[in-house]
């Protein structure tokens, strides 16, 4: 508590003045909050006290302007493609963690808030309230100012951000390598050619914030997330085991926790009926707290149980014993394979940030002249609600970078519309993460996507031109969007067969040995 009112002195984050100072302005209220910080193995390393604002109090264009509090992070795609790019490119990534972020951030408005516990004072006997300069924790517009001050100094620096996402940025140095900055808040990621190049960045950076000595390091730990980059062999590899072994010690008994080493998959084939009230109370099993740390965990880095979680995830509101049942193996096996991850190769043989998957480092159908391998599936009427379950994984350098497994939210006619549907969502996410990678300096402008698809009838359509076609009337806005891109050459269907569809691993429950093949192909797991 001292060390953070120690910072607040030294960043002039406040002053004090007498209450009445205030004049009938709003004075905020305000507390400590404590946090104990781990490391990639979950071992605490450092006591963190915070003074964080009361939030709840303020009153917009008092205190703070609606239309100036959101502030961008970066997103987990585009972290993982942040990654992957850096290991197809021989950039070292590391990382730094702004020391008292958001205290180095100037404030627009004038905000008075009230001093914080055990550290009040007083002036010709009155009680003294802090007048804010610069952000502290908890204001609404915090996070916003501090994002400000970083983007506007990155920018200074000659750093550019990238379209699809702010916070990601791109700068050619003057011997012709690349770097490329990635920003979550005050923990920040930078891939780099060499030690020289990082030493210059963190002198630029302490211009501006103040960053302790320690930081610059290789990375190994980024937003509960453990990352190991070997640059000799080539690889960088995401795990959460810490995560997962502290969430599964939580939740599961001892005997289930030794049953673990038997479960091989996520799921059973046969599915989750729903209810229509809850039989399970959240005092015997909280059952929205747990799927919410594993949907944490299947976003990050576990896509192998986005399926499975996903499924969970719709019997949220009256879950019953099955559903717990459920989700305890879910656990189970997570906690059986806790030291599996996601795997990104720079691979010898095929040109940099290209899809490298199967033993030989190539999906079958590769070619090695795209640069993301897109699969798109679905599983026509499998849900009890007739609705069709749509999976996308995008590959690219050994790894997936962005993959989902949702439930459609209509209803589709046959099995084509549904195919046609996933498609639309794959390409989305497909013609987005081409223009970052365009952004990045790392494909041409007009490469085309390359699709694979197992749905004969989705393709012909999808290849059809621009031409209108009766039997799709109901989808044919999806469909005609699609076909602008193929007749445009922005994009390209491609037949690929059903057990070399790697999407079919987030429509359906599949047998161990298939679940298994494919988990290890897209993980990038070494066969």
């Amino acid at each position: 508590m001292d060390e953070e009112m120690k910072s607040m002195a030294r960043f002039g984050v406040f002053r004090r003045v007498p209450r009445s100072a205030a004049r009938g302005r709003q004075i905020l209220g305000c507390g400590w909050v404590y946090k104990r910080k781990t490391n990639k193995l979950g071992v605490v390393y450092r006591y963190r006290a915070r003074v964080v604002a009361r939030v709840y109090m303020q009153r917009p264009y008092d205190s703070f302007n609606p239309d100036s509090i959101s502030s961008p992070v970066a997103h987990k795609d585009s972290l993982r493609l942040f990654l992957s790019v850096c290991t197809a490119n021989d950039l070292q990534v590391r990382s730094l963690d702004v020391k008292a972020a958001f205290l180095q951030a100037d404030l627009e408005e004038k905000i008075y808030m009230s001093s914080p516990p055990g550290y009040g004072g007083t002036i010709d006997g009155e009680d003294t309230v802090l007048e804010l300069s610069r952000a502290v924790y908890g204001l609404k517009q915090g996070s916003a100012v501090f994002h400000t001050a970083v983007d506007d100094h990155l920018k200074c620096k000659g750093f550019v951000p990238v379209m699809g996402d702010p916070c990601l940025y791109r700068r050619v140095q003057s011997d012709g390598h690349m770097m490329i900055v990635c920003v979550y808040v005050d923990d920040i990621a930078y891939g780099v050619a060499n030690d020289a190049t990082a030493d210059a960045f963190m002198s630029e950076m302490r211009e501006r914030f103040t960053i302790d000595e320690g930081e610059g390091k290789p990375i190994d730990y980024l937003l509960g997330i453990a990352v190991d980059q070997d640059l000799l062999a080539g690889i960088t590899r995401l795990t959460m085991s810490a995560t997962i072994a502290k969430l599964a010690e939580g939740v599961l008994t001892k005997e289930e926790l030794a049953k673990a080493s038997r479960v091989d998959t996520p799921m059973l084939a046969s599915g989750l009926l729903k209810q229509t009230e809850r039989t399970v109370s959240k005092e015997e099993f909280d059952y929205l707290s747990v799927v919410g740390s594993l949907l944490h965990i299947s976003n990050c880095v576990r896509c192998d149980v986005a399926l499975a979680v996903g499924i969970l995830a719709r019997h949220a509101a009256c879950p019953g014993p099955a559903h717990v049942r459920a989700c305890k193996r879910v656990l189970m096996y997570l906690s059986n394979t806790r030291n599996l991850g996601t795997t990104y190769r720079r691979s010898s043989g095929v040109a940099p940030n290209v899809p490298a998957m199967y033993e030989a480092g190539r999906h079958p159908l590769d070619d090695g002249s795209n640069h993301l391998g897109v699969f798109c599936d679905s599983d026509y009427a499998a849900d009890e609600t007739k609705r069709s379950t749509m999976g996308i994984v995008i590959m690219m350098n050994g790894g997936p970078i962005a993959w989902s497994s949702v439930l459609g939210k209509t209803v589709a006619t046959s099995t084509c519309e549904a195919e046609v549907n996933a498609a639309v969502s794959g390409v989305k996410d497909a013609v987005h993460l081409q223009r970052m990678l365009f952004d990045l300096g790392l494909a041409p402008e007009n490469k085309t996507i390359i699709v694979h698809e197992d749905n004969s009838a989705a393709i012909s359509q999808a290849k059809a031109g621009l031409r209108a076609i009766r039997n799709a009337k109901h989808y044919h806005v999806k469909l005609a969007w699609l076909q602008q891109l193929v007749n445009d050459k922005h994009v390209k269907f491609q037949y690929c067969p059903t057990n070399d569809m790697l999407a079919d691993f987030y429509t359906k429950p599949l047998d161990v040995d298939k679940f298994i093949r494919f988990r290890d192909a897209i993980m990038g797991v070494q066969l």
